[in-house]
């Protein structure tokens, strides 16, 4: 094949019937973490809210037309000097040396995007011998086997016991830095980012802990994220208010939504005389109001120019999920 017909770009719109032909193969998805499309309209949201605002994802294309992705994730705080990469082509595709094409075209791309990044790192299952050939090939270094280090399964068909609720533990000061120091994940929340791994203890140990409610969200009992809520006090005692984040890498998987969920029906037991959980999400983030529809908040109203976040007035969005919804909800989850 001419090797200038293939090109990296940032995805589009217009992309959405050749992404679904290759996203929507489970031999594709098997080895990445994304869940197999199974609709239009789920290919067109997930490039919508998902692939275009990604800080580094790319279409791999032949004749501008995508048939894959390569993406890299950035780390934070005291590790931004580190990067990891994935990517993913259409079967059809497969033993032609495109993907490594495309590798070590994102690998050049990326070293002049992000002058500081020092280590550029991928995981390849061990059976899968064909993605460590290409990283091979494209120049990376084989350095070790991780014994049982991640299982590549979308949220779907993952045991759902692996996502868990609990308090926060100073322990969890490693993985916390990494998503809490994350602006991605901040820039939707009134947290600052976190900068250093002494800030980040301080913060679970003065913040988090102490918090009437405030939940580490867990995969394999490691945290990923948090999900809290503040009570109103008086009158409004009736009140509650969630807000929730998760690291970037494991958006789009329904985890957030699942959390909710846990949270939902552990809060209500909590507090028994709760009526009201509330949920605020800017105009603009329609991933998280996709969660609380999916979670079963129901959409209220457009709050115009309602707060400051990160020094910007905003318009929310208002949801809210009654005690009386829950056993709705519950019936929703049975069918």
């Amino acid at each position: 094949m001419d090797s200038g017909t293939v090109t990296l770009r940032p995805f589009r719109v217009s992309d959405v019937d050749d992404f679904i032909l290759w996203a929507g193969d489970d031999q594709v998805t098997r080895n990445i973490r994304w869940k197999t499309i199974t609709s239009k309209e789920e290919a067109l949201t997930f490039i919508k809210e998902v692939c275009i605002p990604h800080p580094w994802r790319r279409s791999i294309c032949i004749d501008d037309r995508s048939i894959g992705f390569v993406s890299v994730y950035r780390w934070s705080g005291n590790e931004i000097c580190k990067a990891d990469i994935a990517y993913g082509i259409a079967a059809k595709y497969w033993g032609q040396g495109i993907t490594t094409k495309a590798v070590k075209m994102a690998v050049l791309e990326v070293f002049k995007d992000f002058p500081d990044l020092v280590r550029l790192q991928a995981f390849a299952a061990v059976e899968n011998k064909a993605s460590q050939r290409v990283l091979e090939k494209a120049g990376f270094t084989k350095e070790d086997y991780i014994s049982k280090w991640a299982e590549v399964v979308p949220l779907k068909e993952m045991d759902s016991g692996r996502v868990t609720l609990r308090p926060f533990r100073v322990s969890d000061v490693d993985d916390f830095i990494l998503w809490a120091g994350d602006d991605q994940v901040t820039r939707n929340i009134r947290w600052k980012t976190v900068t250093s791994k002494e800030e980040a203890l301080t913060f679970i140990k003065d913040v988090c802990i102490p918090h009437p409610w405030r939940r580490s969200i867990c995969i394999d009992d490691r945290s990923i994220g948090f999900v809290s809520v503040y009570r109103w006090s008086g009158n409004d005692i009736c009140k509650a208010d969630i807000a929730y984040a998760i690291a970037a890498k494991y958006w789009g998987q329904g985890i957030t939504t699942k959390a909710v969920k846990m949270a939902v029906s552990e809060v209500f037991k909590d507090f028994p005389d709760l009526v009201r959980l509330q949920a605020f999400a800017a105009v603009e983030n329609k991933a998280s109001q996709r969660v609380l529809e999916k979670a079963g908040f129901t959409k209220e109203g457009l709050l115009r120019k309602y707060t400051y976040l990160k020094g910007q007035l905003k318009d929310l969005v208002i949801y809210s999920f009654l005690s009386t919804d829950i056993s709705v909800a519950v019936d929703d989850e049975l069918l």
